[in-house]
């Protein structure tokens, strides 16, 4: 018997609660996603879209308009484009000619010998216009039948009209989550021997357009399905990675998370980064001597190998992620979360969203820095806080439309500083104090007595994702603490 489940009917504008403000370049008329395990342990992909260019931008700024591009593993996969073909305004199809279909080796494939075997199909679309829409469709046959997808829900324009449909062998199980829970509608029917899981939404906005945006599972809706978990091998083969650590010149230093850092850091670094889908390899990876021997590898093969230098050094390390690109580490009884793309901060596991960094400066810590200015003026550099966010206030606009990834903190400064004789504070005293429930907290207070100089910096920030709601309260407590980084002095 087929049984048909909804994961979800309808999924409107309001339940995205996204901005359709900014102006719209193009708008997919259809985004069609179909995922086939068939009864014999192969697999199809079906992909579909129908894009209606608006602008003259879209062909200009994104490449995935005047151009399609499609990379698959010949070893693994058979592509077949099925139509291809612009309708220009007047109702004409202009069908691509053969010329236009060009095989090549993606770029991301460049740099590691391991991947010269990917192709990626560059598709020219022809008989393009203003207001013309561009069709594509292909399927691509997999030797395989795990799948272990993220789809993002949400595109670079509005989707007038998305389906995800995903078919499994009767008896296999799927499991399938959507993370905006208020959208989840099942309704199951009955037909022929396979299970079926349906999603169809409408007029879904374009995403965000805004800086420091939070990663895209805290920002718009994502579909996460597996039907099999993938395989890692445990720890490393020592033979390829025993010499590792010191090669990298990394050693304990008695701070977990320092050096936890620091392992993060080289690899992010020195590893090339080979940005290909888990399921363009059949969901398989590269050692972590293979990673370590060539430089190079996906996402997974730098978790991998991250994952296996970490426990080389001691700690308890394992790939985690809804795509297999973090790796999770345990120290203070708490376990951690690593970016192998990014050198962002760590994130904790489990149910704890925020962590906050809390530091305390040494009142020691009270040497001068002068930036010798014009005419007997001065700039003294006040020392960074570790765990201040790195965002910066001057790069914010007065108004956002989408929360703000920052960072969570609780930061005390409070150092007495000797000026040189005759040097003396331009402004004079300064004291500025602020605070606002649940965002956050400043205060500053700057006040010279001789050549005494009293310097008081403290920030609190509650939140490492900001909302909108909290954006402009946010925007002014950074505002003031970055704008007591430096002192004018002047000296008689």
């Amino acid at each position: 018997m087929k049984k048909i489940l909804f994961i979800a009917a309808i999924i409107s504008i309001s339940t995205f609660q996204l901005s359709l403000s900014q102006a719209q370049d193009a708008v997919y008329k259809l985004l069609k996603y179909e995922w086939t395990v068939n009864a014999d342990g192969t697999s199809d992909y079906h992909y579909r879209h129908e894009v209606q260019i608006l602008r003259n931008r879209a062909l200009v700024a994104y490449a995935d308009k005047g151009e399609t591009f499609v990379v698959y593993n010949p070893d693994l996969e058979e592509l077949t484009v099925n139509e291809v073909y612009t309708i220009q305004k007047d109702g004409t199809h202009v069908n691509m000619p053969q010329n236009a279909f060009v095989y090549q080796l993606p770029s991301q494939c460049a740099d590691c010998g391991r991947f010269n075997h990917i192709r990626e199909l560059a598709m020219i679309h022809t008989g393009m216009e203003l207001g013309c829409t561009i069709v594509v469709d292909y399927t691509i046959h997999r030797q395989y039948s795990l799948l272990s997808n993220t789809l993002d829900l949400v595109r670079e324009c509005p989707v007038e009209r998305l389906e995800v449909d995903i078919t499994v062998p009767e008896g296999q199980e799927l499991n399938a989550q959507l993370n905006d829970p208020a959208v989840l509608v099942f309704k199951p029917t009955v037909e022929e021997s396979a299970t079926h899981y349906s999603l169809r939404a409408t007029n879904v906005p374009q995403k965000f357009v805004d800086s420091y945006l939070p990663a895209k599972e805290a920002l718009y809706p994502t579909l996460h399905f597996f039907n099999g978990v993938p395989e890692f091998a445990p720890a490393f083969d020592r033979n390829g990675l025993e010499e590792s650590s010191s090669a990298a010149g990394l050693q304990m230093n008695g701070n977990d998370r320092e050096s936890v850092v620091a392992i993060r850091d080289f690899v992010v670094d020195n590893i090339h980064l080979n940005d290909l889908e888990p399921a363009m390899l059949g969901y398989l990876h590269s050692t972590a001597a293979e990673v370590w021997q060539t430089g190079c590898g996906t996402a997974t093969d730098k978790a991998v190998l991250l994952a296996a230098m970490l426990n080389e050094m001691g700690f308890n390390a394992r790939v985690t992620g809804d795509s297999y690109d973090e790796v999770g580490v345990t120290f203070d009884t708490l376990e951690y979360l690593l970016d192998v793309r990014h050198k962002t901060p760590l994130r904790l596991g489990g149910e704890a969203k925020d962590e906050v960094t809390k530091y305390v400066m040494s009142p020691n810590n009270n040497e001068l820095v002068l930036d010798t200015l014009e005419d007997g003026f001065y700039r003294m550099i006040l020392p960074s806080l570790p765990g201040a966010p790195a965002v910066r206030a001057t790069n914010l606009a007065l108004t956002r439309t989408a929360p703000l990834q920052s960072s969570a903190c609780e930061l005390r400064s409070d150092v007495t500083y000797t000026l040189p004789k005759g040097m003396k504070m331009v402004k004079g005293a300064t004291s500025n104090s602020i605070t606002y429930e649940g965002v956050g907290s400043v205060d500053i207070v700057m006040k010279q007595s001789g050549k005494k100089l009293h310097v008081v910096r403290n920030l609190s920030l509650e939140q490492s994702i900001v909302p909108v709601t909290d954006y402009a309260k946010y925007r002014q407590l950074l505002t003031i603490w970055q704008g007591a980084e430096s002192i004018l002095l002047q000296s008689k």
